[in-house]
């Protein structure tokens, strides 16, 4: 019987450490889905903007930059998870940065949507 190699710097398959974690392949393609649902939530963002903006004082809520950069980013960390290959980030990663993508993305809106008028 041989002893595992402890100075090996391969990592572990997703499957061995979580068998229930989805594939590389089912994480890209959640994180393409995520861009396009960032296009619907800059759509809400656009619409709380100017529905502020014209029912209320003319103003929009003092979040607005902060909603701006949230969907930015967002679109950031989607195109990382979708684009780069698995050689530069890892899986755990991968999944990290597309519920980092979704998480900011929903943000966006409801940053938006805060008026303290």
């Amino acid at each position: 019987m041989t002893a595992p190699d402890l100075n090996s710097t391969a990592a572990p398959a997703p499957t061995v450490t979580d068998p229930f974690a989805p594939s590389t392949a089912a994480v890209r393609v959640f994180a393409g889905i995520g861009l396009l649902l960032l296009a619907v939530a800059y759509g809400a963002f656009l619409f709380i903007v100017l529905n502020q903006a014209y029912s209320g004082d003319g103003a929009s809520g003092p979040l607005l930059g902060a909603a701006l950069w949230s969907m930015g980013l967002s679109a950031v960390a989607g195109l990382l998870a979708l684009c780069l290959p698995s050689a530069v980030v890892s899986h755990t990663a991968r999944r990290g940065a597309v519920g980092l993508e979704y998480a900011l993305a929903f943000a966006g809106p409801v940053l938006a949507a805060i008026d303290f008028a």
